[in-house]
């Protein structure tokens, strides 16, 4: 039986972020996505105050015109409008309206790599007044999230990276408690597949092996490897949490509506 792939985080629109520069690149991203076997990707911009103002009506014009282009192109994969909201003091300026993920209303949010508590905890009540809730893009990749695993030293890590030894517990983490408090986690693929170096990929497989994900997305911003870095990051979550566990991770929430 053929497997639902959806990818949670994707820079596919054209020339409206830092992603797919033209047309071309999109069109080029698409058909390496769908050609490895996603059915769906959520098209989720940037969205930051004073850098990247893409409002809800405009991803979705975007996005409905894009899926027109993929359709005439004969390309079989679905677009749902997102957007990427990045964790600031105009954070709940950019919610309202905002298209959410799955019955929980899901909202795809960037935390600042250097982000702290501070910031963190005030997010999931902002959030909950809206009726919303956060699902946190690679949270691997946040310093605020970087559990405590370097005391096991070298060969430690080297011993956990590989999967000869069990996840480290992660009770008392901040990680821990935001899912405790309902918030989702998104785990990127090129995170797995070690395209941001070691330290990134050892804290995945931990997030991993511990439970937090409940998705994955490409966060792909160009055609450009790919194809390489889809092939590794899924083979590496199979490898580490078994095949059924990544499609699980690869549904997620399900497939959404049509716009």
């Amino acid at each position: 039986m053929e497997k639902e792939m959806i990818d949670y985080h994707c820079h596919l629109l054209p020339a409206i972020d830092d992603g797919a520069s033209d047309l071309d690149e999109s069109l080029k991203m698409a058909r390496i996505l769908s050609d490895f076997g996603f059915t769906t990707v959520h098209c989720t911009p940037h969205r930051i105050r004073g850098c990247y103002e893409n409002d809800p009506p405009r991803v979705i014009r975007a996005t409905r015109t894009m899926q027109g282009i993929l359709d005439h192109a004969g390309i079989p994969l679905k677009l749902l409008a997102g957007g990427e909201h990045y964790l600031d003091e105009f954070l709940p300026e950019l919610l309202p309206g905002a298209p959410t993920i799955g019955a929980a209303k899901c909202v795809l949010v960037e935390a600042p790599f250097g982000a702290g508590p501070e910031l963190l905890r005030p997010m999931l009540a902002t959030f909950t007044r809206l009726g919303l809730t956060p699902l946190i893009a690679h949270p691997e990749r946040c310093k605020a999230f970087e559990p405590a695993v370097k005391e096991q030293g070298l060969r430690g890590r080297l011993s956990f990276v590989l999967g000869r030894q069990k996840a480290a517990d992660l009770e008392g983490t901040e990680i821990a408690r935001l899912r405790q408090s309902g918030c989702h986690f998104q785990g990127n693929l090129g995170s797995f597949a070690g395209y941001y170096g070691s330290e990134v990929k050892e804290r995945a497989l931990l997030f991993l092996r511990n439970g937090i994900y409940s998705c994955l997305g490409s966060d792909a911003h160009r055609s450009e490897q790919l194809k390489d870095m889809l092939a590794a990051g899924i083979a590496a979550v199979a490898s580490a949490a078994g095949e059924e566990k990544a499609f699980e991770l690869l549904r997620g929430f399900g497939g959404g509506d049509t716009l």
